[in-house]
């Protein structure tokens, strides 16, 4: 099992820890050849659940992955040290990061290399524990199948949501989202005290084939989903990777499902629209 690569882009991957700190305390680090995931289980059942799907070539270069099982390596760590070792290779010359054992336990070593005011070149070595997850342990492991949405609508600026949301939370422990098919997008809050309702108007709608009649609709009706506020707040902080876009899947009596598409890589050679994207899965509340 090995895995070493040069990081490039400390600072797309500092953001994107940023996301999911306030998530949970661990999280899964899905490594194969091609792509890296990171992945947040709730710590219940029914939760907040969060898959990243990121493109190397916008992190690393010199990026290696071989293991025993289809040259994929999972690893379980916790999301503090990860972002504590990252943020050492804040303006290095140069970071590499290799899964290797230290007194015969695993873990991701990050050797950074950087330059002193006086001149002098420094190298620090920062080292994060990680638990190799067995093949059992990551067959369990899976990404929520969702039925047809209703409706996808694009999320105006996570800025400004933010900042509506934020008065928002104080008056409610639940947020309904609605939207149509005419670009237009309500968050309500609702208690025995207020009932708050925020409008967004001309947005776009996204639109995708689908077999399933049962979700087709008149594009003014409002499809609705009501979610945990905490929960909604924790989405909000994918605003760390500087989305390209945000497009919010509505599945009533289901769902809310959020895709954030990653924005710049910051000099790479790949297309910003294949940089990869975040997918927060929030299951409705019941009432």
């Amino acid at each position: 099992m090995r895995f070493r690569a040069q990081v490039t882009n400390s600072n797309l991957l500092v953001r994107i820890v940023q996301c999911i700190e306030r998530l949970a305390k661990t999280a899964v680090l899905k490594l194969t050849p091609n792509r890296l995931h990171i992945v947040v289980l709730s710590d219940t059942e029914g939760g907040l659940q969060m898959w990243s799907d990121v493109d190397p070539r916008a992190l690393f270069s010199s990026y290696r992955v071989e293991s025993l099982h289809n040259n994929e390596i999972h690893l379980e760590l916790h999301i503090d040290n990860l972002q504590r070792a990252l943020r050492s290779a804040h303006n290095s010359q140069t970071a590499t990061l290799k899964l290797t054992k230290k007194q015969n336990l695993p873990v991701l070593s990050l050797s950074v290399q950087s330059m002193s005011s006086t001149g002098h070149t420094t190298l620090v070595c920062q080292d994060v524990p990680v638990r190799v997850m067995t093949p059992e342990q990551v067959q369990a492991m899976r990404e929520p199948e969702v039925p047809d949405a209703h409706v996808h609508i694009m999320m105006p600026e996570l800025s400004t949501v933010r900042s509506v949301v934020e008065r928002m939370r104080l008056l409610g422990d639940r947020v309904s989202v609605a939207a149509n098919g005419e670009g237009q997008l309500t968050l309500r809050v609702a208690s025995d005290r207020v009932d708050i309702t925020t409008y967004w108007r001309g947005l776009a709608n996204m639109t995708y084939d689908s077999t399933n009649e049962q979700v087709a609709r008149p594009v003014h009706e409002f499809s609705v989903a009501t979610v945990d506020m905490r929960n909604f707040t924790r989405f909000l902080h994918s605003y760390h990777v500087a989305p390209k876009n945000v497009i919010c899947a509505i599945l009533e009596h289901h769902a809310l499902v959020f895709y954030v598409y990653i924005g710049s890589a910051n000099g790479s050679d790949i297309d910003e629209q294949s940089c990869g994207s975040l997918t927060y899965y929030l299951p409705v509340r019941q009432v």
